[in-house]
């Protein structure tokens, strides 16, 4: 029997796959910016740049937590759990983010979600989240919107290098 406790193998699989999808697709986002760093830092495109590190950072934590259970009433017992420790510790690491994850990945793959609205607005990629995910299991969610995530990288990729 293993002395490890964080989950079982095949979630530790998922997971390790799915950090190294993220971290391909911000490390891809991350070139742009320097690539073209006076392209990124006109009005527009800095809000888009912006909203996508939001979104690849939120999908990167969001990762961790997928594992989450669903159970009727954790979100917001968790939610509670969050607000309490922000309020007694005035912190919130990412141990506090790992107990209380059936709040905290709804809340950062929620604001993935309201950063693609950001994009659409900005940049006019309506089709970008013209569907919306058919499972709503955690992981499943995750993935659509970490492909999302990287079909807005090569969005981008493609504006800047046609201006």
């Amino acid at each position: 029997m293993s002395k490890f406790e964080g989950g079982d193998i095949s979630h530790l699989e998922w997971l390790v796959e799915s950090r190294a999808r993220n971290q391909g697709a911000s490390l891809k986002l991350l070139s742009l910016f320097e690539k073209y760093p006076r392209r990124l830092r006109n009005r527009q495109n800095a809000a888009l740049a912006e909203a996508m590190v939001a979104i690849g950072f939120s999908l990167w934590r969001g990762a961790f937590l997928a594992d989450k259970s669903g159970a009727k009433g954790g979100a917001v017992d968790d939610a509670e759990a969050i607000l309490g420790r922000m309020l007694l510790d005035n912190a919130i690491t990412y141990p506090q983010d790992r107990a209380a994850r059936e709040w905290t990945f709804n809340y950062y793959v929620g604001n993935a979600h309201y950063r693609f609205q950001v994009l659409t607005k900005h940049a006019g990629w309506t089709n970008l989240l013209h569907d919306k995910p058919k499972n709503q299991k955690p992981k499943a969610r995750w993935e659509y919107y970490e492909t999302k995530f990287e079909e807005a990288v090569d969005l981008l990729s493609d504006r800047l290098s046609a201006s």
